[in-house]
This record gives structure tokens, sequence and C-alpha cells, in this order.
């Protein structure tokens, strides 16, 4: 932020303070001027031109500073103080005061009037910009100006008439400031009821009370026959001197507002309520004290009372009009805040993209179907179906999400053409979809559920191009679930189970499901425990070299004993960690500490650690930089480490991922890092892969292993030689894993195989007896 330039800050401060200086200023002024009233009429008079000619500089170097100088209402106010400035000081001051010229004097008072004239159509101007009726602004200028009128009929007009005689030139002059002054006096009362006391106005306010006063004071030295005194000259200077001032003033700022209209409050109807009772009061008083009233006089305040009353009903009827405007748009305001309220709160309760109920609406009408069946127990218990998009997320990685998004359309617009009244249809976000049957059985759920996926599978069509889409179904009906928490638990208990079977398929909820949930839940507990808890370990399983019998490598498999209890089968925590995936966390371990245990096995006896790597840690973003990583902090050998795959792990993933991770694995590969793929026979099965996936070891499903000694073994062995001879053809090692008999061995080693895995050999052990099953002999088969 830069600083402000040398002398800002002291010319604002001289801003702001302008108008008090000017004041002090022109107040002394004012003072010198009503002092030498009479005894030294050049020296008032240049008093005069100076106080005067500085308010009409103070008028247009305010105006100006706060942007008022194109505005109509000042520009007239301007005008007014010029006009004074001119007519008092050529026509009064130089003309009749120094030069003794009469007749400059009626320039004088002509240019008077015509001050009081602008002054007034300026200030009138000024009360008529507000935001609502101008007819109110009028008619409140004229209730204060006509109730005023009264008392100054009685006690200052009509006793001035009634001295003189008659209606001379001089007095119909005297009389017409007095007359505008009530006007003026109108309109700035009303203008401060509507500015909230604007320091401006109120000082302008004060300029015409004094303005006021002065013309009062003269109009009865006129009618004495005196000569002006001290008082008038203090009241009309003092006119042009706080009329400087205001117009000065900082609040002037916000002059050029806009003001909004007010219709009520305690002040105004105090303003209003006094002319209306007091000013005919006080002029029947003021007739009665003088010992009577001319008729002229009662004729007078009776047209003046009567006027009176004609704009209070005119200023009522406006008011009324201005309430029914508004009572009409508040009416407009409440209604559009219903139709808003109705707009929000089905918006709440329905989903955008579809238009189907959301979430939060199905669990409302899922809780009413089942308060109603808690109520009427007799009738079926309420059906859910809870169904999900097969393959979903491949429709939008390979066409993009407007697609998809046409896609949830065009299957929401499927579904609702099976619902019927009373059932409820919602999206409960992404391709997740539920229908709430009220009253309807399992036989009747079932069938609709068939119905759903026939719908849901046959093709769309989207500029031009089909696609197919399945879904699976988990139906809850025949149970008697007591929240809508319970029923959409369930129900995805039993969808979860329809994808775990294969998917495009009706599965529906049964006790068991919930049961098994729950230990999946338990497992899956345990398992965030288990790994700060110390509660893993590994067991090491040999790899044989068939040919000479000695330990070619050792498999890391891991282990789960939870603190206190029994060892968890690898087949059950394992698919739970998958799921959850704190495999990652968990393989991250696993091969921190197989490398850490299998460098003194490679040191002593060169051999090799084989570690399981999960898919979804495979497609972490620093999986190669961690495994780098590892290997350098234990100081083990790249080759002495081999990372086991699935076919399945590499393949079921996109296109792009797929190429993502073999470009990693080609990468390891090349640091000397060795890639084995497991299960291999039992996945995709392409010979095609073989020759784009960089891969050194085959390792033979233990499926095939069994039926090499079997009844019908010809076709199994022929298969099995066949993996074997093609994998040593492209350079590869074959490991058969599940060997657990001589005989299956003996079959393995003629058909040159070179690398076995089983029971045979060794089940997994401990490190602690790694290190004994490496001393011990050779394996050897008994030829």
């Amino acid at each position: 932020m830069n600083p402000s330039p040398p002398g800002a800050a002291a010319r604002q401060v001289v801003r702001r303070h302008a108008w008090s200086g000017f004041l002090l200023l022109g107040g002394v002024l004012t003072v010198v001027a009503a002092l030498v009233t009479e005894r030294l009429p050049r020296v008032e008079v240049l008093c005069w031109g100076l106080g005067q000619g500085a308010s009409a500089l103070a008028v247009f170097a305010g105006t100006r500073r706060h942007g008022l100088a194109r505005s109509r209402p000042w520009r007239l106010m301007r005008a007014a103080v010029v006009v004074a400035w001119v007519a008092t000081t050529l026509g009064w001051g130089v003309g009749g005061v120094w030069f003794g010229v009469s007749e400059l004097l009626e320039l004088y008072r002509i240019g008077t009037l015509a001050a009081y004239g602008l002054s007034l159509i300026a200030l009138i101007a000024l009360s008529l910009r507000t935001d609502g009726s101008r007819w109110a602004g009028l008619l409140d200028g004229g209730i204060i100006s006509v109730g005023a009128a009264m008392p100054l009929w009685t006690f200052l007009i009509a006793p001035a008439i009634d001295d003189s005689g008659r209606l001379s030139a001089a007095l119909v002059l005297a009389l017409a400031p007095p007359v505008i002054d009530l006007f003026v006096f109108g309109v700035i009362t009303r203008m401060i009821l509507d500015s909230d006391r604007a320091p401006w106005l109120l000082l302008l306010g004060v300029s015409y009370l004094a303005l006021f006063a002065a013309d009062g004071v003269y109009l009865l030295d006129q009618v004495a026959g005196r000569p002006a005194g001290p008082l008038t000259t203090v009241g009309w200077l003092g006119w042009s001197v706080l009329t400087g001032a205001a117009v000065l003033h900082p609040s002037m700022a916000g002059a050029g507002r806009t003001r909004p209209a007010s219709t009520s409050g305690r002040n105004r109807v105090l303003v209003f309520l006094a002319p209306a009772l007091l000013s005919p009061a006080a002029s029947i008083l003021g007739g009665w004290l003088r010992g009577g009233v001319s008729s002229h006089g009662d004729v007078v305040v009776a047209v003046l009372t009567l006027i009176l009353a004609v704009l209070l009903v005119l200023r009522l009827s406006v008011v009324a009009g201005i309430a029914e405007t508004r009572a009409a748009d508040l009416r407009d305001a409440l209604r559009q805040k219903d139709v808003l309220q109705r707009s929000l709160a089905h918006r709440a309760a329905h989903d955008p993209l579809t238009g189907l109920g959301n979430r939060a609406l199905l669990s409302e009408a899922l809780q009413g179907v089942i308060a109603d069946h808690a109520a009427h127990p007799g009738g079926p218990a309420p059906a859910l179906l809870l169904l999900d998009l097969d393959g979903f997320k491949d429709v939008n990685d390979t066409h993009g999400h407007p697609v998809g998004d046409e896609l949830l359309i065009a299957v929401a617009r499927r579904l609702r053409g099976l619902t019927s009244d009373g059932q409820v249809l919602a999206r409960l976000g992404g391709d997740e979809f539920a229908i709430v049957l009220p009253g309807t059985g399992l036989e009747a759920a079932t069938a609709e559920a068939e119905r759903v996926l026939s719908a849901v599978r046959a093709p769309y069509t989207f500029d031009g191009r089909e696609l197919y889409v399945t879904t699976s179904i988990g139906v809850l009906a025949d149970t008697a679930p007591t929240t809508a928490s319970d029923a959409l638990r369930d129900a995805d208990l039993a969808l979860y189970a329809a994808k775990a079977a294969g998917k495009n398929r009706v599965a529906v909820f049964d006790y068991t499901l919930r049961a098994e949930r729950l230990h999946h839940s338990e497992i899956a507990a345990g398992l965030r425990r288990a790994l700060a808890a110390g509660e893993f370990s590994l067991a090491y399983q040999p790899v044989v070299d068939l040919a000479t019998g000695g330990i070619h490598a050792v498999e890391a498999l891991l282990r789960w004993t939870p603190a206190g209890g029994r060892s968890i089968p690898p087949d059950v925590f394992i698919p739970v960690a998958e799921d959850t995936g704190l495999i990652v966390d968990i393989g991250w371990w696993a091969l921190e500490q197989a490398c850490a245990e299998a460098k003194r096995w490679h040191e002593r006896h060169g051999i090799a650690v084989t570690v399981n790597v999960s898919g979804r840690q495979l497609r972490e973003r620093t999986f190669r930089e961690t495994v780098m990583e590892i290997l350098t902090r234990h100081a083990l050998p790249r080759n002495a480490l081999t990372l086991e795959v699935t076919e399945s792990m590499l393949l079921a993933t996109g296109p792009a991922e797929t190429q993502r991770i073999v470009g990693i694995l080609a990468d390891l590969r090349a640091h000397g890092v060795r890639i084995a793929l497991d299960d291999f026979g039992t996945g995709y099965s392409s010979l095609a892969y073989l020759r784009t996936l960089p891969v050194d070891i085959l390792k033979i499903d233990r499926s095939f292993t069994t039926p090499l000694t079997g009844a019908d073994h010809r076709q199994a062995r022929a298969f099995t030689k066949a993996i074997v001879e093609l994998a040593a053809s492209l350079g590869l090692s074959t490991v058969v894993e599940g060997v657990e008999s001589v005989e299956q061995a003996g079959v393995l080693q003629r058909m040159g195989c070179p690398l076995a895995q089983g029971y045979l050999f060794s089940p997994p052990i401990p490190p602690r007896e790694v290190d004994d099953l490496l001393r011990a002999t050779p394996w050897r088969h008994a030829a």
C-alpha cells in the first residue's frame, strides 16, 4: 500500500473542518455588521458584501466538492445566493447607501424576492428527491405551511394590516417574504423528518429559521415606521452564512442520494396533528385576546382551516395509496417467497440431474410405509429394491461424464416407466437407485426386480452409438425393518451379494448376509488395530529347483494372529483388507519385513525372496519409488527381490492405467527386480499378453497340479507341458504351485519344469526356521 503524498492528510483535515471555520468567521462578520448598523453604514455594507460573497463562494465550492454541481436543485440554490448577494451589494449597499440612488433600491427589493423564490423552488425540488410519491412531499409541506400561516396571520400579518390602515406597496413587499418563509418552513420540516436529521439539513433549517425571524421583525418595524435594526441584520446575513456552512459540511456527501419516502413515524404524526389541532385554536384564541377579529380576519382563518382540512384529507389518501401499494408489494413478496420455499423444498428432496427423489425423500417415504405397516400389520411388509449400474465408471472413463449423465437420465426414464402410483423411485447418488414397493411380498418384489434388470439391460443409443449397461439389484422383502436406515442397510447387503456373485443379477436379503457383514466389519476393525499392535508376521515357503533339489527362493506369505486369539486364514482377512484399502499399508509392511529378513539368506545362500503385491498397492503413484527405497534401506540387491502379481490385477483396470502399471513394472525389471505372474491359466490366459507384459517367471496355479496324477491325466499333463515349453521358448522360468506328492514332482521333473513349490518340500515356516531349512540336505526325487 503506497503512503499518502505529503500534505494530503492535512488537506483532508482542512476539508472536514472548513464548514466550522467558515461558520465562525461568518458569525464574527455578522456580529460586526449588527453592531455598526445605522452608525457606520459603509462598514455595514462592506460586511454584507463580504459575508454574502463568501457564502456564494462556499455554496459553489461545497456543491462541486460533493459532486452536486450539475444537480438542478443545487444550481437553483447557487443562483438564489448569487442573486441575493448582487441585489444586496449593488441595489442596497452601493446604490442606496453609498450613492443614495433610490431607483437601485427597487433592484434590491426585486432581487431579494427573486432570491426567495429561487430558494423556495430549489428546496421544493430537493424535497421531491425521494423514491416515494412526490405528491406526498408537496402535501406535507403544504400542511405544515398552512398550519403555521394561521397563527402568523393572527399574531403578525393581521395586526400589521390593522395598524397601517391600508395595504401599501411597502407593506406588501414586507409581507411577501414571511409568506414565502412559511412554505420554506414546511418544506424544510418535511425534509428533516425524512433525512434522519442530517447535519447539513439542520444547518440549512436553522438558516431559514433565522431568515423567517428577520423577515418577521422587519415587518413589525415597517408597520411601526422604524428602520431595520440589528436583529434583521443578524437574521438576514446569518441566513447566508449558515447556508454556506451547510453546503461545506461533510454530511453533504449524501445529499445527492435519493431518500426513501417515510409514511409513518411518531414525529411525523405529531407534526401533522399540531397544524390540524393547535393552529385553528391558537388563531381563535389570539382573536379573542385582541378584542375580536375583523370579518376579513374570520374569512382568512376559515379559508386557511378549510385548506388545511383538504390537505390533510389528500395526505391521508396518499398514505392509504402508499399503504395499498406496499400491501400489494408485500403480497407479491410473500407469494414469491412461497414459490421460492416450494422450489427450495423440491430441490432439497430431488436429484437435480434426473428429477427423481433423493436419499432424503426416499428415507422419508420409506419411514412412512414402515410406520404404516407397523400400524396395520395385516398385509405384507414394504419391499425395497436397491440397484447399482455395473461398469458405469467405464462409461465415464471411455465416453466422458456428459455421456454418463445422459445414460443416468435414460436409466431414470426407464425406471420411471416401470413404477406405478404409490411406489417411490429415487436416485441415491452416483449410479445408485432405489424403489420402494409398499405392501409387496417377496415373489412380487423379485418379479419387479427382474423387470428392472431386463429394462436396464436393453441397449442405449447416444449420437448414433449404442451403449450397454447392466445392473445388480438387492431385494429386501418379507422382513419388517424398524427404521429406514435399517432397510437401506439390509438392501445394500443384498446388493453387495449380487455384485460379488458376478453382477447383472438379483440377490435377496437374508440374515446370513447381515452376519457375514458383521464379521466383515469385525475383521476390518481388527485389521486397523493389527498393524499398530504388531499382530502380523511372515511365513516363508521354499521354491525348489527340481533338477538339483536346492532351494531357489522363498515366498513370503502374510499371517495374522490377533492378540489372545487364533490365527485368521489369509483367504479370510486379505479380501477384507482389499475392500477397505488397508492392504496398501499392510503390503508395504510385508515388503519392508521380507527385505529385512531376506538380506542374510541372500548373503549366505544366494536365494531370492518373493513378495505378493496387491492391485491397490500397485496402483499407488509412488509404488516404484517406494520399492527402490526399501531395497536401498536394507541393502538388498535388486535381483534378490521378486514381485508377484496376478494376471487379472494387471488387466482388470482401464487401458491407460494398465499401460501405466506395465511401464512401472518394466522400469523395475530394467533395474534388476524380477516380476512373477501368479495364477497363470486361471485368469485371462491370453498368450498374446506374454509378449507385452514385463514378466520373468510364470507360476502355474495349483488347480493344474492335482489332475497330473489323476485318472484322466492326459489332458492336464498336455496343458501343463505346453505352458512349460512356451515359457522356456520365451526365456521365462516356470514355477508349479501346490505340489504335495512325490508322484506329482516326478511328472513335473520329466516334463522339464524347472521349479516347484508345495507342502511336499515344506509348509510355510517362520523366519527362524528358514536358516535350518537352507542348511538341510537338498531334496532328491527317487527315479
